[in-house]
């Protein structure tokens, strides 16, 4: 192209010694302004792709990370639908004469009742893109509406979890007061101890109502958190079909 524009202004040049010196520095400048261009379009394209590539390993690491989330929610729910059938058993066996959870058997439906399924999400990627302002720069501008929602979702999810927490540690806090937190403790797998010498059994929990108030209150929280748990799932999802 430029060899071209060359010959075409050494022609014009040619006709007279006053045309020339014009038209050859008129040819000059063209040259340089085309030249100007033409790189000006180079470095362009160059910046596209590298804020294309850029995108793409954004998008990479948030579905890679989303990804793992899910995998450790579903993990999460299922001890959290354990801990809810065992405390439903406790629930329905209070005050009940034909009660067949006694001792052991029933130490061991408290050892799986106390558990406390929080669930912590991995937000590095996210967090990183909010502080260096690139969430901003998706152009997937779904993308960007649901990362937004789930920040603030989790938020409310994060207050659930809080109180799965609180209620859980005022469940151990009336074993600890009122019966024998170590005949319930000896059904966990990573307590390698023998029963209490200094108490036989729990069972006169089924019979007290502070009791039922805890458990009351725990599955009340629970519940909760179960519902919020499957909204995270399909908000998660939705995330993962839009960083594919």
């Amino acid at each position: 192209m430029l060899p071209l524009f060359r010959k075409m202004r050494y022609k014009l040049a040619s006709d007279n010694q006053f045309l020339k010196y014009s038209r050859y520095a008129i040819g000059e400048i063209l040259l340089v302004v085309i030249g100007i261009l033409i790189a000006l379009q180079i470095n362009n394209w160059n910046e596209e792709r590298k804020e294309e590539l850029e995108e793409r390993k954004i998008l990479r690491n948030l579905h890679d990370e989303f990804n793992e989330n899910l995998t450790n929610l579903k993990f999460k729910d299922s001890i959290l639908q354990t801990t809810i059938l065992n405390l439903e058993v406790l629930f329905t066996e209070l005050r009940s004469p034909q009660t067949k959870y006694k001792g052991n058997s029933l130490d061991s439906i408290m050892s799986r009742a106390l558990n406390s399924p929080t669930w912590i999400p991995s937000e590095y990627v996210l967090k990183g893109l909010e502080n260096s302002g690139n969430l901003t720069k998706l152009r997937n501008e779904r993308l960007k509406k649901l990362l937004f929602e789930w920040a603030r979702f989790y938020s409310e999810l994060d207050e659930t979890q809080q109180m799965i927490e609180t209620t859980n540690s005022q469940f151990i806090g009336y074993v600890k007061n009122n019966g024998s937190l170590r005949n319930v403790d000896v059904h966990n797998s990573t307590f390698d101890y023998e029963k209490s010498l200094l108490v036989e059994n729990n069972e006169h929990f089924l019979s007290d109502p502070v009791f039922e108030n805890y458990i009351d209150d725990k599955l009340y929280v629970l519940h909760n958190a179960k519902i919020q748990f499957k909204e995270a799932e399909s908000r998660i999802i939705s995330i993962l079909q839009a960083t594919r």
